[in-house]
């Protein structure tokens, strides 16, 4: 495994332990991994292990590499909120060179949204730019509680289909962090319903059902995983794996994965099973 992945993925509380211990091995913190090339110190900074960003910077990694998409580890910090980590970098010396997007991401991530809209009036194109590392904002914002951000990006015409974590897209976001409000503004702008990531191979619904007994807190807002399923398969979401139509293997995974109440809705609105030996007589 990558050591990108371990900070992605599984950083752990052995995690400072072990990054000290591959710095020491001498493994190349600059090598670039991922669909967006991204060195050690994107990883950290993308999610938030700041004792990481620490370890890297005090070994001396290079502080304004820049992704595929032209990111550096401070315009990851800034674009999310993480003004900490943002603060860090740049008292480290990092560069704080930013594009329209990026200090459109800023104003939204801080609810800047007068300011954002202002920005959007002279770069409207600065919502879409067709650059995966810009236009994930929508997907990075859709999984907060607050709708306003929201509207302003499906108003100014950001993509619906954009991926941010794990590769969902906002629709994703939404069903994983159990925000009903976000996703019922997301479907009636036409997000798609059916796209399955490239992490988890699972779609929307396939978010509610983990994210109702997985995600943080979600223990206590039951009825807002209830009412995500019920606005997916009320839009006709699919219970079927894309390739396997008639299949049932996914609606079974869904109620393995889903809570008690989240499975009853699942449990209502799938098709009767067939009984597929009868048919062949």
């Amino acid at each position: 495994m990558p050591f990108h992945e371990r900070l992605d993925l599984d950083y752990g509380p052995q995690g400072d332990r072990d990054l000290r211990r591959a710095l020491e091995r001498g493994e190349d913190p600059e090598q670039r991994w991922g669909p967006f090339e991204e060195s050690w110190l994107h990883v950290a900074t993308r999610r938030y292990r700041s004792s990481a960003v620490e370890l890297l910077i005090a070994h001396g990694v290079e502080l304004d590499a820049r992704t595929k998409g032209g990111k550096t580890a401070w315009v990851h910090a800034a674009r999310r909120g993480f003004d900490d980590l943002a603060q860090r970098l740049a008292e480290a010396g990092a560069s704080r060179d930013t594009t329209p997007a990026d200090e459109l991401a800023m104003h939204v991530v801080h609810d800047r949204l007068d300011e954002a809209r202002a920005l959007l009036a002279r770069d409207p194109g600065c919502a879409r730019t067709g650059n995966p590392e810009e236009d994930r904002l929508l997907a990075d914002v859709a999984g907060r509680g607050d709708i306003a951000p929201v509207a302003v990006l499906v108003a100014a015409g950001a993509d619906l289909c954009a991926p941010g974590l794990d590769d969902g897209t906002p629709l994703h976001q939404c069903a994983w962090f159990g925000q009903p409000t976000n996703a019922r503004l997301l479907i009636e702008a036409g997000a798609p319903l059916d796209v399955f990531d490239g992490v988890h191979q699972s779609s929307p619904i396939g978010w509610v059902s983990h994210g109702s007994r997985y995600s943080g807190g979600a223990a206590g807002r039951q009825s807002s995983y209830v009412e995500l399923a019920r606005l997916l398969l009320e839009a006709g979401c699919s219970l079927a794996y894309p390739d396997d139509p008639e299949g049932s293997a996914y609606l079974e995974r869904l109620l393995r994965d889903a809570t008690p109440a989240v499975a009853d809705v699942l449990r209502g609105a799938a098709p009767p099973r067939r009984d597929r030996a009868a048919e062949r007589e």
